[in-house]
């Protein structure tokens, strides 16, 4: 019985024996059988070659070397024309098209990597066992570790302040309440972040960073920055009005944008582009508005149910549309040639992100009726909200394209072929994939999804080489990504005897 390749498909010629300029390891016809999913005609699997060594002159695809029962010795195989392309794998002398880098800036000097090992190989069939697993480098979380802690105690400050000054029994029931619109905007967060999901731990410091610290010192300081603001920019107006209007724009934004700055800057590998600033600006605006609505609820007294219904149910986004400025600005400043462009980006987007927060704060203040109110939702709230749905939609079409041309620049090299770039840009093919994997068991389904999550960090660390911000933790990164695919891939074939 012939051995298969990817999903099932025939195999073609033996590696030892590819025809000069063919790549190795190409079938040379493929025939899909019923059941397999279409997108993986040439399965997952790269042709033999050397060991990796990146960033070396790239390297001309060479006949492999003799194996199994080839020709005799010495054995010269007649001049042949290059075939067309069949199966998976690089044309004879095809390249990639070069690609913008970052936001239509030049691309980088193509891709310099040595084709994948015979280890790594669709032929290269080895026993479960004897197939070594991913070696994941050793993750730093010192940051997180103090988000975490700060954070931590900073949520427990504030929340046994209010339950001494407002009542235990009442904080229990606002927190209950304030659980709703936090799973509302969870669940937004959790449809964004789908794409690419960031660290749970580092998600997780950005979450008590905004619940703690961001609300800790806000509290303590928006009286005090908005009377001094207030006093010298609008001294007419009615001193209670200060504070919500010039102290909590300028104060709650500056401190959960300093934790998402500290993200930026500590967790480059991370902080992707403008979809991951997005993600990290909206877990910690979540968080905030959580422990600030728990406040709100336990003080509104006999308008506890106007004010869930304002804050809880008809403006639950209200934080997340405000830090989002500065996460989309961060995020632009990460694709940015320029390293140092935050320091003029964030300020940008802090100055946008003060702006909605004091026209929500303002004008809240005019809502006189209910009609007021409703027209103060609608154009505030609403309609911001509308167009950061279509920013982040536009954004995540952006960054699918992005994936599909970093990757792209690895066909050539073997590491990967079309078909898989269509898998990995796409969620149903990502799903039929994992799937298709699980017929393994678990730990074939865990080598995919460790596969599909090593090729997206890839693409990335390819976009860092076009922006140059990073080259040589780049680089570095290169290798050890590739390594994991190259394993990846292996465990799951050997568990499915592909």
């Amino acid at each position: 019985m012939p051995q298969t390749v990817g999903y099932g498909q025939p195999q073609g010629q033996p590696y030892a024996q590819a025809a000069p300029g063919q790549h190795p390891g190409t079938a040379q016809q493929y025939q899909p059988q019923q059941g397999h999913p279409a997108y993986a005609q040439p399965g997952y699997g790269q042709p033999a070659a050397q060991p990796v060594q990146p960033h070396a002159q790239p390297v001309q695809p060479q006949p492999a070397p003799q194996q199994g029962f080839g020709p005799a010795p010495g054995y010269q195989p007649p001049p042949q024309q290059p075939q067309p392309q069949q199966g998976f794998g690089p044309a004879p002398g095809y390249q990639s098209a070069p690609a913008p880098g970052g936001y239509g800036r030049p691309a980088p000097a193509p891709v310099a990597v040595n084709p994948p090992s015979a280890q790594y190989a669709p032929a290269a069939q080895q026993p479960w066992g004897a197939i070594p697993r991913p070696q994941h480098p050793k993750r730093r979380v010192a940051l997180e570790i103090v988000l975490i802690s700060l954070g931590t105690l900073g949520v427990l400050t504030v929340v046994g302040l209010m339950a001494v000054g407002l009542g235990v029994q009442n904080v229990i029931v606002s927190g209950i309440l304030a659980l709703i619109p936090l799973l509302i905007v969870g669940a937004a967060i959790v449809w964004v972040d789908r794409w690419e999901p960031e660290p749970r731990l580092t998600l997780a410091a950005a979450f008590l960073w905004g619940g703690g610290v961001a609300t800790l010192f806000s509290g303590e300081l928006n009286g005090v920055v908005g009377s001094t603001l207030g006093s010298a920019i609008a001294p007419t107006m009615a001193p209670e009005a200060w504070p919500p209007v010039f102290g909590a724009p300028v104060v709650e934004e500056f401190w959960k944008g300093l934790g998402l700055l500290f993200i930026f800057l500590l967790r480059r590998r991370q902080f992707n582009g403008p979809v991951d600033g997005i993600v990290y600006a909206s877990v910690i605006a979540a968080a905030f508005a959580f422990v600030e609505n728990i406040q709100y609820f336990a003080g509104a007294g006999g308008e506890l149910g106007l004010t869930f219904f304002v804050r809880g149910l008809a403006s639950p986004f209200g934080h997340l549309i405000y830090t989002a400025c500065i996460g989309v600005a961060l995020g632009l400043a990460s694709r940015s040639k320029n390293k140092y462009s935050w320091l003029w980006m964030m300020p940008i987007g802090y100055a946008g992100a003060m702006l909605l927060h004091a026209a929500w704060n303002g004008f809240a203040g005019l809502a006189y009726t209910v009609f007021d109110l409703i027209i103060l939702v609608v154009l505030v709230n609403w309609v911001p909200l509308v167009i950061w749905a279509i920013i982040v939609v536009a954004l995540r079409r952006r960054e699918t394209r992005i994936l599909g041309e970093r990757l792209g620049e690895y066909v050539p090299s073997g590491w990967v072929v079309p078909q898989e770039i269509e898998m990995l840009t796409s969620l149903q093919g990502r799903r039929t994939a994992l799937r298709w994997a699980a017929r393994g068991g678990p730990e074939a389904k865990k080598a995919m999804k460790q596969f599909q999550k090593s090729a997206v960090a890839l693409a990335y660390a390819r976009q860092d080489l076009h922006t140059g911000q990073v080259r040589r933790r780049a680089q570095r990164d290169e290798v050890a990504i590739l390594d994991r695919m190259g394993q990846s891939r292996a465990r799951f074939r050997a568990a499915l005897g592909a």
